[in-house]
């Protein structure tokens, strides 16, 4: 699964994923809400719920946008 997140306000903020039980930090450390995208793949190989957590450091003057999607995988062409 992918998970894409935006942010403005000139704040700084720290995402944390799971899927299943399990935990999956971001990349980096904080993303900076400047309007850029951030992407994160994520394994949601065993079942369960998915979910994020966000945490915001600095202004919260600002909006934020998120989108998560599963990804296809290409099956061999039979002959």
């Amino acid at each position: 699964m992918t998970f894409a997140f935006t942010c403005t306000g000139e704040s700084k903020i720290s995402l944390k994923f799971s899927a299943g039980n399990k935990g999956f930090p971001s990349a980096a450390d904080t993303q900076a809400c400047d309007g850029s995208i951030f992407q994160r793949s994520i394994d949601v190989s065993n079942p369960g719920p998915v979910s994020f957590d966000a945490t915001v450091s600095g202004s919260d003057n600002g909006s934020f946008a998120y989108a998560y999607y599963a990804e296809k995988k290409q099956l061999p062409k039979r002959a």
